[in-house]
């Protein structure tokens, strides 16, 4: 019995570590990737949107959660990446909160976004990790260009 959780559980980090290699940009995916950045969104977001991060030696997937959120993966270059984001009715969105914190190889950023359909700026909140300790507020860092 032991044997087979030991398998199950090497074959789950296997794929864990075979979806960072080649999660986006197929630029040198055996190099270790020590910047991870994830974007998700609070539960008042429509589900219409859609992010990608563009820039070089950046890799991004985009995933959906159980509410029909995206969550934006970026890993590589995480710290200059592009992020935008859109929706179907044409509204363009932007965000610079990769940039706000320094990268460590331990634990990804991930930044939650406060959606609000009428406002022009929304806040993201950035933790590290998988704590739920809030490292810092970006108060209207999710702007609207569209």
């Amino acid at each position: 019995m032991n044997r087979i959780g030991l398998t199950l559980m090497a074959a789950s980090a296997a794929a864990m570590i075979a979806a960072d290699a080649f999660a986006g940009e197929p630029s040198d995916p055996f190099v270790a990737t020590a910047e991870k950045f994830y974007l998700e969104f609070d539960t008042l977001a429509p589900t219409d949107i859609d992010c990608d991060a563009t820039g070089p030696g950046v890799r991004s997937w985009v995933t959906r959660n159980l509410a029909g959120k995206p969550i934006l993966r970026i890993t590589g270059n995480a710290s200059d990446a592009r992020i935008d984001c859109w929706r179907s009715d044409g509204s363009r969105y932007t965000t610079d909160a990769n940039r706000a914190l320094y990268y460590n190889t331990g634990e990804a950023i991930y930044g939650t976004v406060s959606f609000n359909r009428n406002s022009d700026a929304m806040t993201v909140v950035l933790r590290r990790g998988s704590r739920e300790r809030i490292q810092k507020v970006l108060h209207r860092s999710f702007v609207r260009v569209k």
